[in-house]
């Protein structure tokens, strides 16, 4: 192999590209072992080897498994190969931007299939040995001097260690490579019992006597030996039986190959995929078998989770830099420790900047409320990083009696629900397990996920209700709204199916459709089409061009249909919802604004945004005399601001009157339609 320059230890700072990264692995993997390829065919394939573990950070990290394997081919095996590559690979990794838990499987892949590949590769030259011997055995009848050269020169220049060792377990001879693996100079009069951990000596006895009856051709087995100072440490042993011409045992042939450095390696990576890189604290798979083990056992106490989530993280991450963030985690990791101290309890990092704590109750442990306050107390003490004082606080969800058998995924899924609920509050909020409300979001969350195939199969229908003149003389407009025709539920009505597919993303493509249909049913029609846009609607880029598009496949003129936008929104200095409103005014479309609550901003948005109608949300009970007033007076606000007043719903005749009297102009609900159709309302 071509010698390859050498390289100033002192690494620069800055990100190596794959190119420069490969001919560096090359450098350190030259200095460790002996490569049969040239300079140039070595950096190539280690670039290569690069290139499939950044294919293995976005896809399957098993994908990885093939540098592994590739390295003990291309002869890698050096002592310090294996560090010397992953050293690479986790600089290579952290470049990729990949998360802690993806680079631990990746390399952990890597790892695992090298030490596989080397035990393959050893065993091979185990095999090899072996078959040698028995070849020297089998032709010392031919020619006794060849073979004997023959295995001297294996025995004397191989890099396992043999021995020949009686069948009273006395070794009768040790080559050198033995004498290194036991940090030994001479081994004269040692038997087996005085190299084998006295725990582990019965199965090698047990292994070497199957060998001598003939039970077995050969065994392997890992025992733990004793080196020169007394400490223990494990080796992959091989043994064959020799026999002599009439085919009885004549003594046994040990090979033994010391793999401590690939048992730690593999400790090591296992303690790795069980701990958070930044904080070491224990990560979500470890906090996964932890619950599952105490939720198979007895504890009398109970044990308790809390879910935490830092408040506006990325205020830190996002105004002070990553850095400070990340040192802002391990400052959280460090307070949660010191809060539980005194418990049984595990802290673990989930992921990003979400905490849990498991505890194991007691009889002293404090209650969930006092938990609360000194979690609280501890995170909200500023810390310094140079001028900088910053302080977290917390949203947390709180399980505080788990059940002897639940199922961990169940529970975690559980206090992420809780955690959400406590996050819907505010800031620095709790809260307990609610298993009522719990299975009702479950159920809710579950329509949702199924809501693109309802859609695909039909059974989400786009349906008319008409808006009405409070005297009930004429209408306003037709609104369109969702149906949906739940196969087991029945009637899902338009409020929760919007909510729903506003959850999950699914509102933009579905609105689109829900116009689309719309305007082609009121296309044939004289009145007027109104449609209420969602919040993410209302902000998308790609509104107008929708709406255009719509109206020119429809056929369906911009002064027949009304654009509903959400108040609080247009009220908003962020989002593109203000832009897609003057827009869409300007080709001549209606605008509405719906929720609206009275503000003195939002009346004066009604004034200056030209918005033609206000919705605001009906009142099961008449006002007394204070609030009339109130209500009165906003009609008359939105009336002077060029706009007539909606109300949503109107559930009998008395509510329309009295709202009448307020001077509102017109409604939808029960009153006027008991439930909105997929065709067209009649006129009549």
């Amino acid at each position: 192999m071509e010698r390859l320059p050498s390289q100033d230890d002192a690494r620069p700072s800055r990100p190596m590209g794959r190119d420069e990264l490969a001919r560096d692995w090359a450098v350190r993997i030259s200095r460790t072992a002996y490569v049969p390829l040239s300079a140039a065919k070595l950096t190539e394939e280690l670039r290569e080897l690069l290139n499939v573990v950044a294919e293995a950070l976005v896809d399957e990290p098993d994908v990885a498994s093939w540098v592994g394997t590739r390295l003990v081919e291309m002869h890698c095996v050096g002592a310090e190969s294996l560090r010397e590559s992953v050293e690479v690979l986790a600089r290579f990794v952290v470049q990729e931007g990949a998360d802690a838990r993806q680079a631990a499987l990746v390399i952990g892949a890597v790892s695992a299939a090298y030490t596989a590949a080397i035990q393959a590769f050893v065993l091979e030259q185990q095999e090899s040995i072996s078959h040698a011997l028995l070849r020297a055995n089998r032709a010392v009848q031919l020619d006794l001097q060849a073979s004997e050269e023959r295995f001297e020169d294996i025995f004397t220049h191989s890099s396992t260690g043999i021995a020949i060792v009686g069948l009273d377990g006395e070794l009768r001879r040790a080559n050198e490579a033995l004498c290194t693996i036991l940090r030994r100079e001479d081994m004269d009069g040692m038997t087996l019992t005085d190299l084998i951990a006295p725990a582990d000596l019965p199965l090698v006895n047990d292994a070497l006597a199957g060998l001598r009856y003939g039970r077995m051709q050969r065994v392997e087995e890992r025992p733990r030996l004793i080196d020169r100072d007394g400490e223990h440490f494990r080796v992959l042993l091989a043994a064959t039986v020799q026999k002599d011409a009439e085919d009885n045992p004549r003594h046994y042939v040990v090979m033994i190959d010391d793999d401590s450095q690939l048992t730690l390696l593999g400790g090591r990576l296992q303690y790795q995929s069980l701990h958070d890189a930044l904080t070491g604290l224990p990560n979500r798979q470890y906090l996964t078998t932890r619950l599952e083990s105490l939720l198979h056992s007895d504890i009398e106490h109970g044990v308790t989770l809390y879910h935490l989530d830092l408040d506006a993280f990325a205020v830190i991450t996002d105004g002070l830099g990553r850095e400070i963030g990340d040192k802002v985690l391990k400052l959280v990791a460090e307070r949660l420790s010191s809060v539980f101290s005194a418990e049984k309890a595990m802290v673990a990092r989930l992921e990003g900047d979400e905490f849990a704590v498991l505890v194991e109750n007691g009889i002293d442990t404090p209650d969930v409320d006092t938990t609360i306050r000194m979690i609280e107390h501890e995170l909200a003490e500023p810390v310094y990083f140079g001028e900088h004082g910053v302080a977290v606080s917390a949203s947390i969800g709180v399980l505080p009696r788990l059940h002897p058998g639940d199922h961990p995924a169940e529970v975690l899924r559980a206090s992420d629900m809780t955690l959400r609920r406590a996050k819907r509050i505010g800031r620095r909020q709790w809260g307990l397990h609610d298993a009522t409300q719990d299975k009702r979001e479950q159920e809710d969350l579950a329509l949702a996920a199924v809501m693109p195939g309802a859609w695909e199969s039909g059974e989400i229908e786009v349906v008319f209700n008409p808006v009405m003149k409070l005297d009930g003389t004429a209408r306003v407009c037709v609104e369109a709204e969702l149906n949906w025709r739940h196969r087991d539920l029945g009637l899902i009505q338009h409020e929760k199916c919007v909510s729903m597919a506003e959850h999950t993303g699914l509102m933009l493509p579905l609105g689109e459709w829900m116009l689309r249909t719309a305007a082609e049913t009121a296309c044939r029609y004289d009145e007027m089409l109104a449609v209420c846009l969602t919040e993410s609607m209302a902000n998308s880029p790609d509104l107008v061009r929708d709406v255009r598009r719509v109206l020119a496949d429809t056929g369906l003129q911009a002064g027949r249909l009304l654009l509903g936008f959400p108040a609080h929104v247009l009220a908003s200095e962020d989002g593109e919802a203000a832009d897609n409103l003057d827009l869409l005014a300007d080709l001549g479309i209606h605008i509405g604004a719906r929720d609206f609550k009275g503000s003195t901003a939002e009346i004066e948005l009604v004034r200056s945004l030209g918005v033609r109608a206000v919705r605001v949300k009906g009142r099961c009970q008449k006002p007394d005399e204070l609030v009339s007033h109130v209500l009165s007076d906003l009609v008359v606000f939105v009336h002077e601001a060029g706009g007539i007043v909606v109300v949503d719903a109107i559930e009998d005749a008395e509510q329309r009157d009295w709202w009448g009297e307020l001077g509102a102009d017109a409604g939808v609900g029960p009153v006027f339609c008991v439930e909105p159709t997929t065709e067209w309302p009649d006129a009549g």
